[in-house]
């Protein structure tokens, strides 16, 4: 009989979700620690939608984290791009560096590739958590049912005297102990 296991993965919502707020913790720590200012809330709001995109694709299985981490990590370095060259007067840090790829200093772009590392760790742990809560659920190898023979029959006691007197036939001839021809 074939028996089929979905495997839990249509419902990842709240793993998404908490994916998604790790993930901008992440980048908003790298961002401060990098030396750069926070990002308007907005910002943060749009990334995080990113991200709870991204982590539901993956987490449901439908692409490769080799693909969409690199993605994710290229619109947050195009999306802090967009920002110093929308808003110069929100990043005073920025104006000595605008000269520097798509206004990215090296301790920024180092603080990008932390945050789409952690979000990469998030991802590669929560596939891990599914694998190994559907082992636990695996019914195991069942061993192939053996061929049994017919059982041994149990040794029979000895007739008495009495159960062979009554058990004698009563018709036909008379069953003697010695047969003679």
């Amino acid at each position: 009989m074939l028996t089929l296991r979905r495997a839990p993965r249509s419902r990842v919502r709240l793993s998404a979700m908490l994916g998604s707020l790790e993930s901008v913790t992440a980048l908003v720590l790298a961002h401060l620690a990098a030396g750069g200012e926070l990002p308007p809330a907005g910002w943060l709001a749009a990334f995080a939608v990113l991200v709870y995109a991204a982590s539901s694709v993956v987490l449901r299985g439908r692409a490769g984290i080799r693909v969409v981490l690199p993605a994710l990590l290229g619109a947050q370095v195009l999306g802090h791009a967009w920002l110093v060259t929308l808003a110069p007067d929100l990043h005073p840090g920025h104006e000595h560096v605008t000269s520097a790829f798509l206004g990215l200093t090296p301790a920024m772009l180092a603080a990008h590739l932390v945050a789409a590392a952690v979000t990469g760790a998030m991802w590669v742990l929560r596939r891990r958590a599914v694998e190994v809560l559907l082992r636990w659920t695996d019914a195991g190898v069942v061993p192939l049912p053996g061929v049994r023979g017919a059982a041994a029959p149990a040794p029979r006691r000895s007739r008495t005297a009495r159960e062979h007197r009554a058990l004698a036939p009563t018709r036909g001839p008379p069953a003697g102990p010695l047969a003679t021809a």
